[in-house]
């Protein structure tokens, strides 16, 4: 009977898992149908600013087009990849949720494994509910960049745990492989965006922690050999890739140098939203502070650098929902050991417990509320995603510009859901968050001015303020344009014979 209700000790029959596995798909698919809001078949006319620009550019490489050198943007290559692989399963927004559901279904499972190195399979559904229920928030409308690195992580921390735990190893004693493994997941990580990367991290500080206390300083370097080696087999295709298209040193200027200016660029002051927003990363790191003589002593560390790295990395940049996602291994372990301590459980049977009870539910009391704003939406404002007038004008727009010219369209101060929702790729790479790319990299004003001077696009679409946000550009867009239709999605400009 131990056997049956403690899985670290006998693995559940073949149909019993496959059944689990199933399950989990459903609530998997069921989620994203729910709450995805920007690729969900079920909101067939809501587009998200975010989510149609990263289907945009996967859709320009199956094209031909290459990230950074036609499209300007800081976020990594392998979520490009990713989203175009989506493309190439299905155009338009029905490929990015496909995309999603094979993330979003192992992310899920690789929660409920790793709750079952712990706990019970019914505290480890309660676990995934947590879990479920926060993502409603942090999912953002989907499509995420967060949503793709999250299974990374979480079969990172897996193998990890289920060597120190399962198979009683120390972090000294990890093989070869998986060292290797960690660091391919790192530059991966890495190469998509640097603060994705840091439970990863964690994990990676908490082995090489280890061996430094352990006095093991030969294996300490011998790890970071190993480490480098992943890394460099991740960095490989990149390399490949960007160096056969000439747009290398464009990929590692806009990843890496503007990146780093982006991540430490604070428009957005330090709040106490901000810190609500990391809640479950506090939860994480108190708990295993104050448990740290209840946890088994490997994963007590990883679990103190994970939840600090997380911690950290993610007070770089700006506090966007989505960015939150990175919280959730760290969350969810600490939740499962928790509920492993605390069996049965007792509310306030110590102090200790009740620290990390408050912790817990500042977690709560910031993610209930959200996710109910989205629940409400799904609950009552369905039926808007079928009359949104920003999908109807747009396709008016689209609909003036003649099949043979949309190779010769562009656009200022205007969101990419006008491209996706047209099927239209902009024939200039500064496509996004112009004004902010300029601050950041003025050279981007002088190619543009350049372009209007010497091979301006036929068609301009122009949003609202664009007088005020690019007055240098706005002069010579109106010396050369005639604005022949608007309405409330944009403005359309043709080029003067």
């Amino acid at each position: 009977m131990r056997a049956y209700i403690d899985p670290s000790i006998a693995d559940l029959p073949v149909k019993q898992k496959i059944a689990e596995y199933i399950g989990l798909f459903i609530v998997s698919v069921t989620h994203l149908l729910l709450f995805s809001l920007w690729t969900s078949p079920f909101y067939r006319y809501w587009y998200g600013c975010d989510a149609s620009f990263f289907s945009l550019v996967g859709r320009g490489i199956i094209e031909g087009k290459v990230p950074y050198r036609d499209f300007f943007d800081l976020k990594g290559p392998y979520f490009f990849f990713i989203e175009a692989l989506g493309q190439l399963m299905a155009h338009d927004r029905l490929g990015a949720f496909l995309i999603q559901i094979p993330f979003a279904f192992a992310s899920l499972v690789l929660i409920y494994e790793i709750s079952l190195l712990f706990i019970s399979r019914k505290k480890a559904i309660f676990v995934m509910i947590v879990y479920l229920w926060g993502n409603i928030t942090t999912l953002w409308g989907g499509n995420t960049l967060e949503e793709f690195a999250l299974p990374i992580s979480l079969a990172c921390l897996y193998v990890v745990l289920r060597a120190v735990v399962k198979d009683k190893k120390s972090l000294c004693d990890l093989s070869v492989w998986t060292v290797m493994v960690l660091g391919l997941c790192l530059g991966i990580d890495i190469f998509s965006k640097i603060s994705v990367s840091a439970p990863i991290l964690g994990i990676i500080a908490a082995i090489l922690f280890d061996d430094l206390v352990s006095k093991n300083i030969k294996r300490f370097f011998l790890n970071l050999i190993y480490l480098l080696l992943g890394l460099a087999l991740s960095a490989l295709p990149v390399i490949i890739y960007f160096g056969v298209n000439g747009a290398l040193s464009d990929m590692i200027y806009c990843v890496f140098q503007l990146g780093f200016s982006r991540s430490t660029d604070y428009y957005e002051a330090f709040n106490l939203t901000w810190e609500l927003k990391l809640g479950g990363c506090a939860f994480a790191f108190i708990f295993a502070i104050l448990q740290r003589n209840r946890i088994q002593r490997e994963v007590s560390i990883i679990l103190m650098a994970m939840s600090a790295a997380t911690w950290l990395l993610l007070h770089l940049g700006t506090p966007f929902y989505y960015y939150f996602t990175t919280v959730y291994p760290a969350l969810c372990l600490a939740l499962i050991l928790f509920l492993k301590i605390y069996d049965p459980l007792i509310v306030f049977e110590n102090w200790k417990q009740a620290v990390s009870i408050a912790f817990f539910f500042i977690f709560l009391c910031y993610y209930i509320p959200t996710g109910l704003d989205t629940v409400r939406t799904v609950l009552y404002s369905r039926g808007d995603s079928l009359e949104d007038p920003y999908y109807f004008n747009a396709k008016d727009i689209g609909a003036l510009i003649p099949e043979c010219d949309r190779d010769s369209v562009f656009s200022f101060m205007i969101d990419m859901q006008m491209f996706e929702i047209n099927d239209i790729t902009p024939c200039c790479r500064y496509v996004v968050n112009l004004p902010y790319f300029i601050e950041l990299y003025p050279d981007a004003l002088t190619d543009i001015l350049d372009m209007l001077e010497n091979d301006p696009p036929k068609w301009l679409i122009i949003g609202d303020d664009f007088d005020g946000s690019l007055p240098e550009i706005y002069d010579s867009v109106i010396e050369k344009y005639d604005c022949i239709y608007e309405n409330s999605s944009g403005h359309l400009y043709l080029l003067q014979e």
